[in-house]
C-alpha cells in the first residue's frame, strides 16, 4: 500500500480530524496558542492510505540559521500519532499498518530535518517503525488513573490528605491564572527551576485555552487563600491532564499536594474516564506520585 504525506499549517485552516483516534494534542486551537507561546510554528504531518486520510501526526518547528527542526514544547507533553483503524481492523491489519505508517513518517522526518524531537503519546507503544528507520526511542514515563480505580495510597499521604481535610483546606473549581503563576513562581525560586517561557506569555496561553473550553483550573483553598492551583487540560474527551500544579511550602507541609492530587480524582469532568498526570521522570515528583497509587505507563 502506498502512503503518502502532506504537512498543513495549523494556522491554514487544512488541518483535519479522523474518527476514533483524535486527541486533545491535535486540537488545532491548542497548537496554534503553543506555537505562539513558544515561538514555533504548528504544523498537522498528514498520512494518506490512498485516498483516505489514514493518520496525523503534530509538529513543531524551529528555524534557526536556515536549519529546521522538530521540538517538543514544554505545554506540548505528548505528539502522539493517532490512526483512523476500521472499526472491524484485526490486531494483524494494525500491527502491519502501525509500523508501515510509522516507517514512512520516520523516513520524511529524516529527510525533511536536521534534528528531530518527538514525544509520543502512551498510545503509541509500537514505535519500531521508527528505530528500524534509525531513530532512537528512549522509554519515559507519566502516571495515569483511571476514573473507577479505589487508590491504595500509602498510609502517610492518607495521613496528609486527612490532616488538610481536618484543617479546613478544600477544592474548588476556578480559573484564576494570578494565583497559579504567583504560586509557580514561588516554586521556581525554591526549585532553581525555568519553564523556559515568561509568565506573562504563559498566562495570555491559559487565558486562551480556557476562552476556547480546553482548560479548567483547580484550587485549594485554605483560609479563604489559594494554597495550591492544578491547571488541567480538557476538551470533553476520555482524558483529562494535569501538566502544570503548584503548591504553597507552607501548605505542602500541612498536606496540600496529598489533598489536591487526591481529591481531584474525585473531581474528573463528567465524560472523561483516565486522568494523566503528565510525568514520572522526575525523581522527587515520581516519588509522591507513586506513593499516590497512580497506574505507571510507558512512552517514547
Amino acid at each position: 500500500m502506498n502512503y503518502s504525506i502532506k504537512i498543513a499549517d495549523i494556522q491554514s485552516g487544512e488541518a483535519r480530524q479522523i474518527s476514533g483516534g483524535y486527541s486533545y494534542w491535535h486540537n488545532p486551537e491548542f497548537m496554534d496558542a503553543i506555537a505562539r507561546m513558544h515561538n514555533v510554528t504548528a504544523f498537522q504531518l498528514q498520512v494518506y492510505k490512498g485516498e483516505e486520510l489514514f493518520a496525523i501526526l503534530p509538529l513543531y518547528e524551529r528555524r534557526k540559521m536556515g536549519i529546521k527542526a522538530l521540538v517538543t514544547p514544554v505545554g506540548a507533553y505528548y505528539q502522539g500519532i493517532s490512526f483512523a483503524f476500521e472499526n472491524n481492523a484485526g490486531k494483524a491489519r494494525i500491527l502491519l499498518d502501525t509500523t508501515a505508517v510509522c516507517s514512512r513518517v520516520a523516513r520524511f522526518l529524516g529527510e525533511n530535518y536536521k534534528r528531530v524531537k518527538l514525544q509520543l503519546n502512551p498510545e503509541n507503544l509500537d514505535v519500531r517503525g521508527f528505530t528500524w528507520n534509525g531513530f532512537k526511542a528512549s522509554p519515559l514515563y507519566t502516571f495515569r488513573c483511571a476514573s473507577t480505580e479505589v487508590l491504595n495510597s500509602l498510609p502517610d499521604e492518607r495521613k496528609k490528605f486527612r490532616n488538610a481535610q481536618n484543617l479546613g483546606m478544600e477544592l474548588v473549581e476556578s480559573f484564576d491564572p494570578d494565583a497559579f503563576l504567583a504560586l509557580q513562581k514561588r516554586l521556581d525560586i525554591r526549585k532553581n527551576h525555568n519553564l523556559g517561557v515568561s509568565y506573562h506569555s504563559m498566562k495570555v496561553f491559559f487565558t486562551h485555552l480556557h476562552d476556547a473550553g480546553l482548560l479548567k483550573q483547580f484550587n485549594v483553598l485554605w483560609e479563604n487563600e489559594v494554597v495550591s492551583a492544578n491547571i488541567l487540560l480538557y476538551d470533553g474527551g476520555e482524558v483529562v491532564y494535569t501538566l502544570y500544579k503548584a503548591t504553597s511550602e507552607e501548605a505542602l507541609k500541612r498536606g496540600a499536594a496529598s489533598f489536591h492530587s487526591l481529591s481531584l480524582l474525585q473531581s474528573l469532568p463528567k465524560g472523561s474516564s483516565i486522568f494523566d498526570y503528565c510525568g514520572a521522570n522526575v525523581q522527587d515528583v515520581a516519588r509522591f506520585k507513586a506513593a499516590l497509587g497512580l497506574d505507571l505507563c510507558v512512552f517514547y
